[in-house]
């Protein structure tokens, strides 16, 4: 009687036993899912306090400084417009969005959130890790500030940040004007690390569309052919320092428009050695109209030359507009020696044609009816008198 009371009270413990554990095991279950519910389904403004202000997050070093490997930009440029393009002082300017794309692997919201990105304002900008990214070859450069600063950051759940910014910029272009006016530039832009090497920063450009235009992109003189990508990374050994900066470069296809120089230089050249041509048609007697249109023409050659040439520096080689000039400039003064020398020969045949020959004087009749040569000592004077009229 006692072992079976025995039995029962063991049994009942151990069955209470079991179903304190189960109801444990189901209830510890239920927390754990409702937890995750609960960090899953947090505001967005919660979530940013807690990536950003409430963690060890540090905006002053970058995503992998800790790791064996270099955080990776993707760079893209969208261009708004191309706005001036300077030969005098070889530069171009332009208005672009800069649009960068890295990881950046403590800022993952995946345990806290269901957003797919989160957009963040430009006061909260500071205060995340972006790369010092500069132009190589900027000359001059602002940032769009009206009515806010153009700037556009998105936040991803894998930690990926999206940051887009406007920026006006003057870059500088070395121009090759051998063919000038019909010659084609290749501008670049050069996009780099100012103070990370490469082993911190590497740059690359995106994958789909690098360099992506405005549909209403139009130049004044130029005419856009395309584009071609490059590395320009670099080593720099100064001193006791070494360091290799990562860059990318886009070089853009500029073709001069020749409309312009057909309607401003070559036309109105081509009119005025044409014009120094109509004092072959006027009368070598007319002696002032003819250097009057001559020397008009050549003064007025030599301004059109000057006024080709002011827009251009002053480079030593020869360029194509040069000899364009040089030789409507040379048909001009040209047909000036031509008068001038038409107009001595012309000078020198007067005699001839007012005195005749030489034996034609000589055998002409005096006063009296007899011929100077029948006279007698009278042809050496007569002579003497013809080649002084000559030389006159």
């Amino acid at each position: 009687m006692r072992m079976n009371i025995s039995c029962c009270v063991i049994y009942l413990f151990l069955a209470w036993t079991t179903i304190s554990v189960n109801g444990d095991r189901k209830h510890g279950r239920h927390k754990k899912r409702h937890d995750k519910e609960r960090l899953t389904g947090l505001p967005r403004q919660d979530v940013l306090q807690i990536l950003i202000e409430n963690s060890t997050y540090n905006s002053r070093i970058s995503p992998d400084y800790e790791q064996d490997h270099a955080t990776v930009v993707d760079v893209q440029i969208y261009v708004l417009s191309i706005d001036t393009v300077n030969e005098q002082s070889m530069d171009y300017s332009m208005n672009i969005y800069l649009r960068q794309r890295w990881i950046d692997p403590r800022l993952q919201f995946m345990n806290y959130s269901r957003a797919q990105w989160l957009e963040i304002d430009f006061k909260l900008m500071s205060m995340i890790w972006v790369p010092d990214t500069f132009f190589r070859n900027e000359k001059k450069g602002e940032f769009h500030m009206v009515t806010v600063p153009n700037k556009l950051m998105h936040l991803y759940r894998n930690g990926t940040i999206y940051y887009s910014m406007r920026l006006s910029v003057l870059l500088s272009c070395h121009m090759r004007l051998q063919k000038y006016p019909l010659d084609i530039q290749k501008c670049p832009i050069k996009i780099a690390s100012y103070g990370y090497t490469t082993e911190n920063i590497i740059y690359r450009w995106i994958g789909h569309k690098p360099i992506d235009y405005n549909e209403e992109l139009q130049l004044s003189q130029y005419t856009l052919l395309t584009h071609d990508l490059d590395n320009c990374t670099k080593t720099y050994k100064e001193s006791k320092y070494t360091g290799s900066f990562s860059c990318v470069q886009a070089n853009f296809i500029l073709a001069r428009d020749v409309g312009y120089y057909i309607i401003q230089v070559y036309v109105p050249s081509v009119l005025i050695v044409i014009l120094s041509w109509v004092s072959f048609w006027l009368d070598v007697e007319a002696i002032p109209a003819r250097i009057t249109l001559g020397v008009l023409t050549v003064l007025t050659m030599t301004t059109q030359s000057s006024g080709a040439r002011a827009s251009l520096p002053r480079v030593s080689y020869i360029k194509a507009i040069d000899v364009w000039m040089a030789a409507c400039l040379f048909f001009v003064f040209a047909s000036l020696l031509e008068f001038a020398y038409i107009n001595v020969l012309a000078r020198r045949r007067v005699p001839y044609k007012c005195l005749g020959s030489p034996e034609s004087f000589e055998n002409s009749p005096g006063s009296n009816g007899v011929s100077r040569r029948d006279r007698g000592g009278g042809s050496r004077e007569h002579r003497i008198i013809y080649v002084a009229l000559a030389l006159n």
